[in-house]
């Protein structure tokens, strides 16, 4: 590998510094426990390397992460009745056409 393609790439720990983010944030970002800004990663044995032109990017564009997908949890107990009424409602109305 040419050294000029070496310096396109950044640690994690250089990216967090060049971000004020922690190094945690990035680890948990590249597991995939947080959203990952779109910066290409390139992993070279075991190691993990970011793309330094797309952090400069996302640096630059000042465009946030897209928001955390909330997990689903059990549902309230308004949204339990309002399933049973409207699985109610459909059958009845499947009955009708019948």
């Amino acid at each position: 590998m040419k050294r000029q393609q070496v310096k396109h790439l950044v640690t994690v720990q250089e990216a967090a510094e060049m971000t004020s983010m922690s190094i945690g944030w990035w680890r948990g970002a590249l597991a995939g426990r947080k959203p990952m800004p779109p910066v290409r990663v390139i992993r070279i044995g075991r190691v993990l390397r970011l793309h330094y032109g797309d952090l400069v990017a996302w640096i630059d564009g000042g465009a946030a992460a897209p928001p955390a997908t909330r997990r689903p949890g059990r549902p309230t107990k308004a949204e339990q009745m309002a399933r049973k009424r409207d699985a109610a409602w459909q059958s009845n109305a499947v009955e009708e056409k019948l």
